[in-house]
């Protein structure tokens, strides 16, 4: 153990080490908070939040009629993305035989008829890419076949960690106070999310007639 004599400097030259990189980093323009994480907190805030800031009266969104499910799995494990893998053949299947409608890597107009937007369905993913913080791939779902999707993925997910999410234009909010996860969650990069944009998350595959492009929806929902 050392001598009282030699820690107590070494405790004090610790402790200025660390006040100084608080100091700066509060200083610095780059540092934490960017983009969306501006908008959420892991943390108690110094003033109360009023009603408005954190329930749906401030965002004022009438509903959520399209989801994504975000598969995740670690890249670099070949078990966990043969599990991975395995899922999303699964959601493949279940499509093609008619169990509910969903697109992924994989379905296009032989397995969904009618479905023309192949070029724009997201790769998998085989590291961090946007908020995902690691192996991941996107699960498109309309509000119709959300039941269904959501039992398969609730059966079938096996040890990857599924998140999902509504699609609205409040791309902060659907990622963070909105999310629903199965099995061990992840924490996402908020940075890169924009707040209140309609460019967030639009509505996807309108050939469909699903979701927020399906028959009796009221134009403006979005």
């Amino acid at each position: 153990m050392p001598s009282s004599k030699n820690f107590l400097p070494r405790m004090a030259a610790l402790l200025l080490l660390i006040a100084s990189t608080a100091l700066t980093m509060a200083s610095d323009p780059d540092y934490y908070p960017q983009g969306g994480a501006q908008y959420f907190t892991t943390h108690s805030t110094l003033a109360p939040l009023d009603g408005d800031s954190h329930n749906n009266d401030g965002f004022g969104d009438f509903t959520a009629l399209e989801y994504h499910f975000h598969v995740y799995f670690f890249q670099n494990n070949e078990a966990s993305t043969a599990d991975a893998n395995r899922l999303r053949q699964g959601i493949v299947d279940a499509v093609a035989n008619g169990e509910f409608v969903a697109v992924c890597h994989g379905v296009d107009d032989t397995v969904l008829p009618g479905f023309n937007s192949t070029d724009y369905v997201p790769p998998v993913n085989m590291g961090p890419r946007g908020p995902h913080p690691a192996g991941s791939y996107e699960v498109w779902v309309p509000q119709e076949h959300l039941g269904m999707a959501t039992s398969f993925m609730m059966l079938n997910r096996g040890e990857n960690s599924v998140m999902l999410h509504p699609l609205t234009r409040h791309c902060v909010e659907d990622h963070t106070g909105r999310v629903m996860w199965m099995g061990a969650s992840f924490n996402i990069d908020r940075t890169v999310l924009a707040f209140d944009e309609e460019s967030c998350d639009e509505p996807q595959y309108p050939e469909l007639g699903l979701g927020y492009n399906g028959k009796g929806v009221v134009g403006g929902v979005w």
